[in-house]
Formats: structure tokens, sequence, C-alpha cells
């Protein structure tokens, strides 16, 4: 079984993920769905530069268009899903812990009420 890649739904139907890759040019539009192809295709073995490890079950997809570089923070989660849980244009090297425990607050919410 594949793993697939599923963006986080809010409990009134919003997927953040989804609303902030649409906001972006399509070039970059283009850019992020081929490194969730990536992800997709390579699942835990897909390596720097394109993931790295955040903070606990929080990974980041590492993307670069043109002089942009977004982040889109996710988790794996059973039955083979990867999470995607938020996602950022980056201004600096690092991500702000903001972003961060924006990622874990939706990890927690995502991880309740499968187990409910």
């Amino acid at each position: 079984m594949d793993w697939r890649v599923v963006l986080y739904k809010d409990d009134d139907g919003n997927e953040p993920v989804k609303d902030f890759i649409l906001e972006q040019p399509f070039g970059a539009i283009g850019e992020i769905l081929h490194v969730f192809d990536l992800l997709y295709r390579f699942d835990l073995s897909l390596g720097k530069p394109y993931v790295e490890k955040v903070e606990g079950k929080i990974w980041s997809l590492r993307i670069k268009h043109s002089s942009d570089y977004y982040r889109i923070l996710y988790f794996a989660f059973s039955g083979r899903k990867f999470i995607l849980l938020h996602a950022v244009k980056k201004k600096s090297d690092k991500l702000s812990k903001r972003d961060i425990l924006i990622a874990f607050k939706r990890m927690n919410d995502h991880e309740s009420k499968s187990s409910s």
C-alpha cells in the first residue's frame, strides 16, 4: 500500500495548506506540487534537500521557487498518510515558533478526531 499525501481539514471544513498554495504564483504552485509528488513517490526515504525534521513528529517539506522559500509542515500518520498541517513562505532561516505551534495544534486536533 502506497503512502498518501492528505491535507489537514479543520472542524469547519477549511484546508489551510490548500488555501495557502492557491494564493501563490502559478510557477510556485507547480514547484510545490512537484515536491508533493516526490514525497508520495519516495515516502519516508525522501531526505535533504526536500525534507528536514522540525521538532517531535513534525517534519518540513522544503520548497524553493525563484528567490522564494516555502515550508510545508507535516507528520506521518497511521494508515500510511502524510498529513500536511501548515504552510509558510519563509522570510528567515528558521521557522517561527508560532508556525511550529500551529502545526502541533493541528496535528493534535487531527489525532484526536481520528481516535474518536
